[in-house]
C-alpha cells in the first residue's frame, strides 16, 4: 500500500466507527471526522511502534487489515477507493504451470511479510522439496523470482513450488505444476493445433492439444488473442528469447480448422 494512502485508509476505518457509534447531537459530523483522522494517525503509528516497525511496513505485514480498510472505503464511497484492486489474499503464482526439466519459470508471490528473506523450493506436494532460489520481498510483501525446473524433475511427476520466509512465519504453495517431457530437437518441423494462452512472458504462447506449451518466436500472434484456437506450423528454434515451452521459428499461424 502506498505510504500516502496508509493513514487515510486507517482514518477511514476509524471514521466509519465514529460516524456509526457517536450520536449526531454530540458534535458535528465534521468534528467527528477530524477527530477520527487524528486518532487514526495515532493508532496506526502506535501499533507499528509496538511491533517494532514503521507504519508502511506494519501495514504491509498485515494485508488483512489493508483489505478491510479498502472494503470500508469502497462501501463509504470515499475518493481514491473506487479503482482499488480486489483483495486476493496471500498467493503464489507460477508461469507457466507446465514445463520440462531445465525450463525457466517465474514465481510471483504476494501477501508475505514486507522486507523478508525467502527461499523458493520445488518438489512433491508432500515430501522433500529442493531449494531452487532465494530472494527478499519488497515493503509490500511481494516478490518475483526467476527459477528453473530442476533437471532431476521427472516428466509426469506431481509437483508444486513453495516460497517460505527464512524465519518460518509464512509459507505459500502454488497450485499443481506439471512436469512435461522435453520437446523435439532444434530444426524439427512442427505442426500443432492448440489454444493461445497468456502464459507467455517474452513471446506469444499457446497450449497445444498435445498438452505442451509452445511459444512463437516469429512472427507475432497475427492478430489472434489468448483463448483463440489456432493452428501453428514452424520449426523448433535452436536459440530463442522466449524462455518458455518449445520455441517455434519461421511460423505461420491460422485459425484452427482453416
Amino acid at each position: 500500500m502506498p505510504c500516502s494512502l496508509a493513514r487515510p485508509m486507517m482514518a477511514a476505518a476509524l471514521l466509519g466507527a465514529a460516524l456509526l457509534t457517536a450520536p449526531a447531537s454530540a458534535q458535528t459530523l465534521l468534528d467527528q471526522a477530524r477527530d477520527a483522522v487524528r486518532d487514526a494517525g495515532r493508532s496506526v503509528e502506535d501499533a507499528a511502534r509496538q511491533a517494532g516497525r514503521n507504519a508502511t511496513d506494519f501495514l504491509a505485514d498485515n494485508p488483512d487489515l489493508n483489505r478491510d480498510i479498502i472494503d470500508l472505503g469502497k462501501r463509504m464511497g470515499l475518493p481514491g477507493f473506487e479503482d482499488a484492486p480486489a483483495y486476493v489474499g496471500a498467493n503464489l503464482g507460477v508461469a507457466p504451470l507446465a514445463a520440462a526439466p531445465g525450463t525457466p519459470v517465474v514465481l510471483t508471490a504476494i501477501g508475505l511479510p514486507g522486507n523478508a528473506n525467502v527461499t523458493a523450493a520445488f518438489g512433491p506436494p508432500r515430501g522433500d522439496q529442493a531449494t531452487i532460489a532465494t530472494g527478499k520481498t519488497d515493503a509490500r510483501g511481494k516478490i518475483e523470482l526467476e527459477a528453473t525446473v530442476p533437471a532431476s524433475a521427472v516428466p509426469g511427476q506431481a509437483a508444486v513450488f513453495a516460497i517460505e520466509t527464512d524465519d518460518g512465519r509464512a509459507r505459500l504453495v502454488s497450485e499443481a505444476f506439471t512436469v512435461t517431457s522435453p520437446g523435439p530437437p532444434p530444426g524439427t518441423r512442427v505442426e500443432v493445433t492448440g489454444t493461445l494462452s497468456n502464459e507467455g512472458v517474452e513471446c506469444p504462447a499457446f497450449r497445444g492439444d498435445d498438452g505442451r506449451l509452445y511459444t512463437i518466436a516469429d512472427p507475432a500472434a497475427g492478430g489472434f488473442k489468448p483463448g483463440d484456437r489456432v493452428h501453428v506450423a514452424g520449426e523448433v528454434a535452436a536459440m530463442s528469447l522466449c524462455q518458455q515451452g518449445i520455441p517455434l521459428a519461421g511460423t505461420t499461424i491460422t485459425a484452427a480448422g482453416e
